[in-house]
């Protein structure tokens, strides 16, 4: 027997249609079969009245881009699944002119406002040509074919695309504003289009036919720019980042801190391994019971920890605003503490602290000594599933917690360091613990990136969509592995008036094992 799919189309003529509907067609299939070959099939065999674009059928020219199940996608590199059903729709963000069509000349108009080619002008400085070195930083933006699959990805785009042009915009301005041949002020153009809007969430890396990563080649360098010239921070990412330059740590002292609570170094009995636990400013500070969460569950099933108490800011907040000189800093200070200790694992139970450890420190210490860190870096459901065991934890004694709990995933734990199940597998262990998942789970929040501290009204604008889709999936209770998207959602909640408790996974695995 043939294996079939059920493929389910969009449709939609808007000179004769009132609303949209979706066909559902079945599709044999083939060894290798991708979703345009599916498309050409429905066309060819049972509708030739279908609509979508196509050209080059090798992923180079990015006109077959569809919403493949809900998420943009080429179609000529989409394999179909071999069991189940696919969904296929246009392009969000655009009108559509029929069916899988989407008129795409808003996009086209923004990007050629920015006049995206090299303005040459007779100025001693400017290169005639470029060098190899030159080039290399240029290398990955120039590789993005203008699908628009991240535009239709885009959280911020989606709430406000009046505030930021979006991902493909941003490339395209990054890579002329590296181009030394070039005259135009384009970290101005990328100012007045939003490049501090960006949630740095890397929905668009996650989409791009090409893996551009998008935050940290375009959005994180064009920021640097706009704080040499003058232009960034804005105001309200200040107080974080003078507290950093002044105190160590993003956040005001306002009870006493984790790190003046807990010893140093936390033996056990029969050790099974040694690890130093990074807390971050916020559970530092803000969170102090979910650190000794976290801390206690490592004791408990018999790994030693290291907790320095002199470890500071891991500058996220300066990376991400583009505050360099105060973010390297930062970063050599707390890896010469790290390292000193003498262990090879690191653990962090921040998205937005874990993620930096591993991008911008390893690439940090690589420009300045040629090597990167000395130690892995291990989020901390991350380390007790994958590292340590999750079939080798102490379950003994754990006491039913009866919920029901939807997980909320931080952009920068799933996304930003590949973490995706660990959190849920861990909970799965916990007896009583009934799991439902909301729809879009790891739809950005809007606290990333500067845009909580920057432009609040924005930021809150993604975060109240988030918590409509906690409320709706039924759930309880609010799992996440972030302490900043902790504070945005338990802040939206409450403006929505909705009444939903949002703890972190390490908080109620501990609430088991008491």
């Amino acid at each position: 027997m043939i294996a079939k799919s059920r493929v389910k189309v969009y449709r939609y003529n808007p000179d004769r249609d009132s609303t949209y509907r979706f066909d559902d067609f079945d599709v044999p299939l083939t060894e290798g079969m991708t979703v345009l070959d599916a498309l050409n099939y429905i066309y060819e065999n049972y509708d030739s009245s279908l609509s979508y674009r196509w050209n080059c059928r090798a992923g180079q020219c990015g006109s077959c881009t569809v919403m493949v199940s809900g998420k943009p996608a080429a179609a000529c590199r989409s394999q179909m699944p071999r069991d189940g059903e696919v969904s296929i729709a246009p392009l969000l963000q655009f009108p559509v002119i029929k069916d899988l069509v989407v008129d795409l000349r808003q996009g086209i108009s923004r990007l050629e406002r920015t006049r995206p080619y090299v303005q040459r002008g007779k100025i001693p400085e400017r290169p005639e040509r470029l060098s190899q070195d030159d080039i290399e930083p240029m290398k990955e933006l120039r590789k993005c074919l203008e699908c628009w699959g991240c535009i239709s990805a885009c959280p911020v785009v989606a709430a406000a695309w009046h505030e930021f042009s979006g991902p493909t915009i941003m490339t395209k301005l990054a890579r002329l504003a590296l181009d030394r041949r070039d005259i135009e002020e384009r970290v101005k153009v990328a100012f007045t289009d939003g490049v501090y809007s960006c949630t740095t969430c890397k929905t668009c890396v996650e989409v791009c036919p090409k893996s551009i990563d998008i935050p940290g080649k375009a959005i994180e360098k064009l920021r640097a720019y706009a704080v040499r010239t003058g232009l960034g921070p804005l105001e309200g990412q200040m107080a974080f980042l003078n507290s950093i330059a002044n105190t160590g740590k993003s956040v005001d002292r306002t009870s006493t801190p984790l790190l003046e609570t807990v010893p140093e170094r936390i033996d056990v009995l029969n050790p099974v391994d040694r690890v130093a636990f990074f807390t971050g400013c916020l559970m530092d500070y803000r969170l102090q019971d979910t650190g000794r969460s976290i801390i206690n569950t490592l004791r408990r099933n018999a790994v030693e920890v290291f907790v320095p108490k002199n470890q500071s800011c891991c500058a996220s907040p300066a990376f991400r605003t583009g505050v360099t000189d105060l973010a390297e800093k930062q970063v050599k200070s707390n890896v010469e503490i790290f390292e000193s200790l003498g262990v090879d694992k690191v653990v962090v139970g921040c998205a937005g602290c874990g993620m930096t450890l591993r991008t911008n420190f390893e690439e940090t210490m690589r420009r300045a000594r040629d090597e990167g860190l000395r130690f892995r870096v291990y989020d901390f459901t991350e380390y007790l599933v994958d590292e340590l065991g999750i079939e080798r934890l102490d379950r003994s004694g754990l006491k039913p917690v009866n919920k029901t709990f939807t997980y909320h995933a931080p952009c920068h734990l799933m996304r930003g360091q590949g973490v995706k199940d660990q959190p849920i597998k861990l909970l799965e262990k916990v007896p009583g613990l009934r799991y439902v998942q909301m729809q879009e789970y790891d739809r950005c929040c809007g606290a990333g990136g500067g845009v909580r501290t920057g432009k609040r009204p924005l930021s809150m604008m993604l975060a109240r969509r988030k918590v409509e889709l906690i409320r709706d999936s039924g759930a309880e209770s609010c799992v996440t592995e972030c302490p900043f998207c902790s504070i945005q959602i338990k802040d939206a909640a409450q403006q929505l008036g909705v009444n939903i408790e949002v703890v972190n996974v390490a908080d109620l695995l501990a609430e088991s094992y008491q």
